[in-house]
């Protein structure tokens, strides 16, 4: 396994979530996944390329290592650590070698030939385009992490504990405290869902919309002593660049998800493309022992689940045992 991209240190940030390392039990080994026929003990530096490389219409046709699979991917499961628990066991049984890059762009290098399989929030904005103009397969869900309702450790609107989102907006709104939308990654469509479940309205000062995004959204709630929204585990990344007396205070409602999906990079667009090994790779995020590890995999110093799998969400055909 390699990973390129930024990597961070992780600390506690859940409060009254407990301290320490939680240990990742050891799971049963998975049914081997069939090694590529084509994979030699010593491997040259290039392969031949697919076979459908030569309609290729994107870049040139080059030569595809059939050994390697170039994954491209957004950066909260590296930081997470979960790369670090799933990869080696695929690598040990199929022969392949995951090559991660990460970035916020995802699907631009993958459409210049960059990568073989490409992995983002669902709602990333480049994947409609990426499969409906012919460069991806079709979308495969593999995982998901919760959202947060963030706020100040005082918690003036009462809402720590709580499970239900509409109920904890209903306190904000009733308490008049600061909320301040994060205009990022489909969080202003899940929030108005949630204001409108609350039957509350937005027109009051307490209500700041000024398309701050991600971070700048974290520092201005610690700023205003109020509350807003975003995912666990960027929530926990920003922290460990910037602390702010923020914390998650409700993770547990289901429509703060955010779920992850592979897109295989499809070889009839772009030439160089490991699609066996993609392909492999995939099936592999998908089988029951996988997810059964993603499920039971927790962050160093984090007692609480941040990775949930994505189970029946695909169509049959996705999670199919042998």
């Amino acid at each position: 396994m390699e990973i390129n991209g930024p990597g961070l240190s992780r600390r506690t940030f859940l409060r009254g979530l407990g301290a320490g390392t939680a240990a990742i039990g050891a799971l049963a080994a998975c049914n081997a996944v069939q090694p590529p026929a084509a994979a030699p003990a010593a491997l040259a530096s290039t392969a031949a390329a697919p076979s459908g490389a030569a309609q290729a219409t994107g870049p040139a046709a080059v030569a595809a290592r059939t050994d390697v699979i170039r994954l491209s991917s957004v950066v909260i499961p590296q930081d997470s650590g979960l790369y670090a628990q799933l990869l080696p066991e695929f690598e040990r049984r199929t022969g392949y070698k995951v090559e991660v890059t990460t970035a916020q762009d995802v699907y631009g290098p993958a459409r210049a030939g960059k990568f073989d399989i490409v992995l983002s929030h669902y709602q990333h904005e480049g994947v409609s385009a990426f499969v409906q103009e012919g460069f991806g397969e079709w979308p495969r869900l593999v995982f998901s992490s919760p959202g947060a309702v963030i706020g100040p450790p005082g918690d003036p609107a009462k809402i720590r504990g709580l499970t239900d989102a509409v109920e904890a907006f209903g306190r904000i709104a009733k308490a008049g405290v600061p909320f301040i939308v994060n205009d990022i990654d489909g969080l202003r469509y899940v929030g108005e869902v949630i204001w409108r479940a609350a039957n509350v309205a937005t027109t009051g000062s307490w209500y700041v919309d000024k398309s701050t995004k991600g971070p700048m959204a974290m520092q201005a709630a610690a700023q205003a002593g109020g509350y807003t929204m975003w995912g666990v585990v960027p929530f926990l990344r920003s922290q460990q660049q910037a602390k702010l007396s923020l914390e998650p205070l409700l993770t547990h409602d289901q429509i703060l998800k955010s779920v992850m999906a592979t897109i295989v990079v499809s070889d009839k667009k772009l030439g160089g493309v490991n699609l066996k090994g993609a392909a492999s790779f995939q099936q592999y995020l998908l089988e029951p022992e996988t997810q059964a590890k993603i499920r039971t995999f927790r962050m160093a110093g984090i007692a609480e689940q941040v990775w949930w799998p994505a189970a029946q969400d695909n169509e049959k055909a996705a999670f199919a045992t042998r």
